[in-house]
């Protein structure tokens, strides 16, 4: 178990049917704030933001399967975050907790969203900061996140160029991904179909 707490933060390990997850909290009433972190990163994160909230809200933190104190499990990059999003609705569901706030920081955006768009029921506000796609890293195109490749694999956004590669003779080019829509920031309901499709790999769509 983690020794880096905060004072008034708590920590906890909780069973679940998908995994068991390590969840940080501080105690409070009313509608709990849960936190999701990014990728290379834990629930450690948001000790700061939790206690910056106003006093007696409730918050939480999760760390998603293999980060943090949680257990490390496989992940199928097919199904995007659908994983990691079904873990936090398994954690929420042995918490007891039917609707929550939920914050998303990088992947853990993408995952908020990916459990806002199946399970709209239980997101009460859905608060985005530097989103990635809930289709995960994979290239996707069009509103239903539709695969650019089987396996779900990446872009070759980190490929080396020829510029890139000082005069190596084997320099490749890295594959065009065809445009996908780029997160929106709107309510549960997203994407929405209205969203203009954008070649940038970050940032938001134009509703």
């Amino acid at each position: 178990m983690t020794t880096t707490l905060f004072e008034g933060i708590t920590s906890r390990r909780v069973p679940t049917p998908r995994y068991t997850a390590n969840v940080l909290e501080r105690q409070g009433d009313g509608t709990p704030v849960v936190f999701v972190h990014g990728n290379v990163s834990s629930s450690l994160f948001y000790q700061p933001t939790m206690l910056a909230l106003p006093t007696g809200v409730r918050a939480l933190a999760i760390d998603l399967r293999g980060f943090g104190d949680s257990e490390t499990k496989p992940v199928d990059a097919t199904r995007g975050l659908r994983d990691f999003s079904d873990d936090v609705v398994s954690v929420l569901d042995a918490l007891g907790l039917d609707r929550v706030h939920l914050v998303g920081w990088s992947m853990g955006g993408g995952v908020v969203m990916q459990l806002a768009l199946d399970h709209p029921e239980r997101v009460a506000t859905l608060t985005l900061e530097a989103p990635v796609s809930p289709y995960g890293f994979g290239g996707t195109h069009g509103a239903d996140g539709a695969r650019n490749d089987a396996d779900g694999a990446g872009t070759g956004g980190g490929e080396p160029t020829p510029t890139s590669s000082r005069g190596s003779s084997r320099a490749t080019r890295a594959p065009t991904s065809r445009p996908r829509r780029a997160p929106c920031t709107g309510p549960p309901t997203w994407p929405s179909r209205n969203c203009r499709p954008s070649t940038r790999t970050s940032g938001s769509s134009q509703c």
